[in-house]
C-alpha cells in the first residue's frame, strides 16, 4: 500500500471520527455543553497552575540569561569582533532573544488573566457565608432530583478536624494541602443515573464554582421481597437497583 493511499484513508477516517463528534456536540443540551465547557475550564485551571505557568517561567528565566550573556559579550569586545564558535552561532541573538521573551511574556500575561477571571467565580475562602450557601445550593440541587443525600462533609488536612465548621484558617490550609489549591467538599449519595446526570449539568448553574476533581461511583441492588404489593406488577421481580455516589468537589 503506498504513502499516498494510506494517506487518504487516514483522512478519511479522521473526517469520519470529527463528524461523528460534532453530531454528538449537537445532540447535546445547553446545560450539558454548559456543563463541558466548565469542566473544560477547571482542567484549565489546574493544568496552567501545575505546568505551563511553571514551564513558561522556567524558559522565560533561561532566555534573560542567555540575553544577560550576550550583552556581557558585547560590552567586553574591544573593536575585533572574534568570530563566532559553533556553539555561540546555535544561540539566540539578542534580538530574537527580545522577541521570544516579549511573546512568552505576552501568553503568560494572557494566561493570567483567564486564570483571574475563572478565580472570581470560586467563592472568597473568608466568605463563609458564601461557602454555606453553596453547600445550600449543592443539597438544594440534589433533593430537586432523585438523590438522597448522605452528608456534604469538608476535607481538612488534620482528621480531628472533619466535623469542625469551616474557617479561613482552615479552608486555607486544606487548600495548599492538595495539588488543585482550593478546598474540597466530599458528597455523598444515593441517586439514579438521572439524579446522577441532573444533578452534575445542575453544578453550572451555582451561585459559585463546585468543580468535580474525583469520582467513586458503585451500583447497588437489593431484591424486592416476595410479598410485596406490587409482586404481581411486571418486572416487580427485578432487583432494585440505585447508584452510591462520591465526589470530591473543589470550591
Amino acid at each position: 500500500m503506498s504513502f499516498a493511499t494510506t494517506l487518504k484513508k487516514n483522512a478519511a477516517k479522521f473526517n469520519t471520527e470529527a463528524q461523528q463528534l460534532f453530531d454528538r456536540w449537537r445532540k447535546l443540551s445547553t446545560r450539558q455543553r454548559s456543563q463541558f465547557v466548565f469542566g473544560l475550564c477547571a482542567f484549565l485551571i489546574v493544568f496552567y497552575t501545575l505546568i505551563i505557568h511553571p514551564a513558561g517561567e522556567k524558559k522565560l528565566e533561561n532566555l534573560r540569561y542567555r540575553e544577560e550573556k550576550l550583552n556581557v559579550r558585547i560590552k567586553s569586545s574591544s573593536g575585533n569582533i572574534p568570530t563566532p564558535s559553533k556553539q555561540d552561532r546555535n544561540e539566540l541573538s539578542l534580538e530574537q532573544a527580545n522577541r521570544e521573551i516579549a511573546r512568552i511574556e505576552n501568553t503568560l500575561e494572557n494566561l493570567k488573566k483567564e486564570e483571574q477571571r475563572l478565580l472570581q467565580r470560586f467563592v472568597a475562602l473568608d466568605n463563609l457565608e458564601g461557602v454555606q450557601v453553596l453547600k445550600s445550593a449543592l443539597a438544594q440541587l440534589a433533593e430537586s432530583g432523585d438523590m438522597e443525600i448522605i452528608a456534604i462533609e469538608h476535607i481538612y488536612t488534620r482528621r480531628e478536624d472533619r466535623n469542625a465548621p469551616p474557617t479561613k484558617e482552615r479552608l486555607l490550609a486544606a487548600g495548599q494541602g492538595n495539588p488543585y489549591k482550593r478546598p474540597l467538599l466530599h458528597f455523598r449519595a444515593r441517586a439514579s443515573y438521572r439524579g446522577l446526570m441532573r444533578f452534575l449539568d445542575g453544578l453550572g448553574d451555582l451561585p459559585y464554582i463546585a468543580a468535580p476533581v474525583w469520582s467513586n461511583i458503585r451500583v447497588n441492588s437489593e431484591k424486592r421481597p416476595k410479598n410485596a404489593s406490587n409482586s404481581l406488577d411486571t418486572g416487580s421481580s427485578k432487583p432494585r437497583e440505585w447508584l452510591e455516589v462520591e465526589l470530591h468537589l473543589a470550591f
